[in-house]
């Protein structure tokens, strides 16, 4: 308590009346004139201020201990920085999420956490969904964010950041760049150019052509967004992808992004993480930033 009470001390010190000290602490009035008594009972019973019509001032006693209390809050302050690093320094966060994610998402949120705690070693695992969801009941991973339908396996927590919008990617010059959207029916036996097995989005077009009775013609299957874009803008054929992975594309004559016509699949930013055991600080911090970050994007 001691250490309480030197800290009411210097801030009356630095402002000189009773009154804006409690307003700046948010004590009552009575809060610091108990503090300041109890101290100098600590001290033997010497006073350490005097008033001079509504201010205070330091007595002579008062004048010798300010150094000293000074002191001893800055130890506390550098005491309680060293054990943060240290904690810091054993620290690991251990995220996994899906190569979209990593790449279009994760970035931005990356840099601000390690601004804000350069010490913790922070490992990306990349998976598919369902193999993320199980790694995070297992506790491998200490949190996981996926793309997929709302969460509601046994033993996880899920916390839903953006919805993942789609849409249908082609040449500017292919002959349905000019429909305002686009369906299944309108990708009948056209080129796909698709990402690998266990994709949510993937999985829902062709479930949703084949549910219509359309074929779904696969051209090329990729494991890298990029490089579908790529092969895109070479006119190898038509890409259904999330509109967060297109944010960056700004050139007209490379792609031509068109509005899915069909039902939303409600698909969303997720995040995921153990229902039985609470989230670590870091890891708390880190879900913090993510839906700070997710709430800018809406």
């Amino acid at each position: 308590m001691e250490l309480l009470y030197l800290k009411t001390f210097c801030e009356l010190v630095k402002w000189g009346n009773y009154t804006r000290t409690a307003q700046e602490l948010d004590y009552a009035q009575s809060s610091v004139t108990n503090h300041i008594q109890r101290l100098e009972q600590v001290y033997g019973g010497q006073r350490l201020f005097q008033r001079q019509g509504n201010a205070v001032m330091l007595t002579t006693a008062g004048q010798k201990l300010l150094p000293y209390a000074r002191q001893m809050i800055q130890l506390q302050e550098q005491a309680k920085q060293a054990l943060s690093i240290i904690d810091l320094d054993q620290t690991t966060l251990t995220i996994g999420t899906i190569e979209s994610l990593s790449l279009y998402y994760l970035p931005l949120i990356l840099e601000q956490f390690r601004q804000q705690h350069p010490h913790v070693q922070v490992k990306i695992v990349l998976d598919q969904e369902q193999q993320l969801i199980r790694r995070v009941r297992e506790q491998q991973l200490d949190i996981a964010l996926i793309l997929d339908t709302p969460c509601q396996a046994y033993d996880i927590e899920a916390i839903s950041l953006f919805d993942a919008r789609m849409r249908v990617v082609m040449h500017p010059q292919h002959p349905l760049a000019k429909q305002s959207s686009i369906s299944a029916l309108d990708l009948h036996q056209q080129p796909l150019i698709v990402t690998e097995e266990g994709c949510t989005y993937r999985a829902y077009l062709i479930e949703k052509m084949q549910s219509q009775g359309h074929t779904s013609q696969i051209y090329l299957e990729l494991g890298n967004i990029e490089a579908i874009k790529q092969s895109v803008a070479k006119e190898w054929g038509i890409a259904f992808l999330p509109q967060f992975v297109l944010d960056q594309e700004q050139d007209p004559h490379t792609l031509c992004i068109v509005p899915w016509a069909e039902e939303d699949p409600q698909l969303y930013s997720q995040i995921i993480y153990n229902s039985t055991k609470s989230l670590s600080s870091i890891a708390a911090e880190w879900v913090t930033l993510c839906r700070a970050h997710s709430m800018m994007k809406v």
